[in-house]
């Protein structure tokens, strides 16, 4: 809940504080500013292709002033002001963070005339090194944001998120906002950590300290973020009870993929590692060729590993 969070709530941001020429970074900033102060509801598609799997997830949606909120199946919650409250009764306050600009390995296209459900919209392409690496498009009249799509480094299609129903008119965000908790647990930064400051190309913007000493980094290149959370000791969680091995390199990761985001875990050094991000899978990678690493497997394992998987 903290990566979607802290992702929903930054992307815009993010993005605005870019540096690029100056034409691309107006036209994407113009976009994301209207994105910012529209007011809309609606339905929204997410879907994620991995290893030959889709992954999918219809959430509700509603946009108005500074407050959103997403609904999905079994969960709901309240983003506002660097705060989310969810449906639970709980929520999450992030104290200060720190805004990072794009990195200089992404260029922006200019942008074109599409349509949209039935809408006329504007679509804008991000680069990195010449190939598409995201596709967004925004509602001309609402500043709705209608689509993004994420492109692995092949080319591929890696996520597809796309508003399937969209009413400029939301009807139900404040009165339901009422039955929220105002009691909310406070994300405190600190210095005090050993945390790398970068890791392929992503700054580690800031850093938290959560329970039982944990530590959550947050880092970003400016368009995808992760958060990299380290607990001291062997840690298990339900979450990863039937996830899939990631083998990298003769390392093995544990890895469990949603349709918004991923969440990657291992061990290293006597600590816990978990990665939750948004990352396409070949920043993925690069990210945790930099981090600390697991221990590496034998030749043995690996090869038990490759025949009976």
């Amino acid at each position: 809940m903290i990566s979607r969070f802290v992702s929903v709530s930054l992307l815009a941001g993010l993005l605005v504080a870019s540096a690029m020429t100056p034409a691309a970074a107006d036209d994407l900033s113009q976009l994301l500013e209207a994105a910012a102060e529209a007011d809309y509801a609606g339905r929204n598609i997410v879907v994620t292709f991995m290893d030959g799997e889709a992954t999918l997830e219809i959430i509700d949606v509603e946009h108005a002033g500074s407050l959103m909120m997403v609904e999905s199946p079994g969960s709901e919650s309240v983003l506002e002001s660097g705060k989310l409250s969810g449906g639970d009764g709980g929520g999450l306050v992030v104290s200060t963070w720190n805004a990072s600009r794009m990195s200089d390995r992404y260029t922006v296209e200019s942008p074109q005339a599409v349509r949209r459900l039935s809408r006329e919209a504007t679509a804008i392409g991000i680069l990195e090194d010449g190939r598409m690496r995201m596709r967004l498009v925004f509602d001309d009249v609402t500043g709705t944001p209608l689509v993004t799509e994420v492109y692995d480094g092949d080319g591929t299609l890696f996520r597809f998120s796309s508003m399937i129903e969209m009413d400029p008119i939301p009807s139900k965000l404040y009165s339901a906002h009422g039955h929220y908790s105002n009691e909310f647990e406070v994300l405190v930064p600190t210095a005090r950590h050993s945390l790398p400051v970068t890791a392929a190309g992503y700054r580690l913007a800031d850093a938290y300290v959560g329970p039982d000493d944990s530590i959550q980094g947050f880092y970003s290149d400016g368009l995808f973020s992760f958060s990299l959370f380290v607990v001291a000791g062997s840690a298990e969680s339900d979450r990863f009870a039937d996830a899939a091995t990631l083998d990298l390199r003769g390392l093995a990761y544990k890895r469990v993929v949603n349709p918004g985001e991923m969440w990657v875990t291992w061990e290293s050094s006597g600590n816990t590692l978990v990665l939750v991000g948004d990352l396409p899978p070949d920043h993925l990678e690069e990210v945790l060729a930099e981090l600390p690493q697991p221990p590496r497997r034998s030749l043995l394992s690996r090869l038990w590993s490759g025949i009976f998987g």
